[in-house]
């Protein structure tokens, strides 16, 4: 499976992703996934890394276990313990948490609105990697048209995240302009999980216009910039205060 990069090379000020320690946490979360149910739903490094960058973008402090405990249940720690890797795990969770939030830092995203800071950890499902899974047997040729699109399994983490924490994301009046921004970046977040038909095509036209030509790529790159716009949105406007609250500051 290749891992996409988005950072570019050339610019030296942009965080760069360590792409050792995200083999090594995605081959340490294979350990918990050996471990769970068979009927659990698959968790993937893709998945894990879309869930922390919306912890990172969100409008409330949170750490890197948040995720671990939202997505495996919270005694996930027990089976990387066994195995006495549950430090080695740590070490790799809390150097992706970092990188993240090294990405996301706001003085870096206001100097230059137009640079794509993020690296997520995103997989591709090549030709090549398609063959090599096939000569492996770790695929059969059935599921070949059921593999998930580029950046689908990211975004799912995403969304997962911001679904769970959804009495904090969804504060504000609804048809308020704080309230459609943010369901304008959000909607170009989710896009990039639409399948192909209607509601696909009917969100590009939308969206776009007609002269641009929208594939998977030109889907997941504006859905990072949206995540990259969510970071400073939650800056700027923040959680309004409690009712309780502002009733006792009046």
């Amino acid at each position: 499976m290749n891992m996409n990069d988005n950072t570019d090379g050339s610019q030296d000020d942009l965080p760069e992703l360590d792409h050792e320690n995200a083999e090594r946490l995605a081959a340490l979360l294979h350990v918990l996934a050996a471990a769970a149910d068979e009927d659990a739903p698959a968790v993937t490094i893709d998945t894990l890394d879309g869930y922390l960058h919306a912890l990172q973008v969100g409008p409330f402090e949170a750490a890197p276990a948040d995720a671990m405990d939202a997505l495996f249940g919270e005694d996930w720690p027990a089976p990387l313990a066994e195995q006495e890797q549950l430090d080695a795990f740590m070490d790799a969770l809390h150097l992706r948490w970092n990188e993240i939030g090294e990405s996301l830092a706001p003085q870096g995203l206001i100097e230059d609105p137009e640079a794509m800071r993020l690296s997520p950890l995103i997989t591709e499902f090549d030709e090549d990697t398609k063959a090599a899974l096939l000569a492996q047997g770790v695929l059969k040729p059935e599921l070949l048209e059921r593999l998930p699109a580029a950046g689908q399994m990211w975004v799912e983490g995403f969304m997962q995240a911001v679904q769970d924490g959804e009495a904090d994301w969804q504060v504000f009046e609804e048809g308020s302009e704080p309230a459609q921004m943010l369901d304008a970046m959000l909607m170009s977040v989710a896009a990039v999980a639409l399948p192909e038909g209607p509601q696909r095509q009917a969100y590009i036209a939308e969206a776009y216009d007609e002269d641009v030509q929208v594939d998977q790529h030109v889907l997941i790159d504006d859905a990072l910039f949206s995540v990259q716009d969510l970071r400073l949105f939650w800056l700027q406007e923040g959680a309004p205060p409690d009712e309780d609250e502002s009733d006792e500051q009046a």
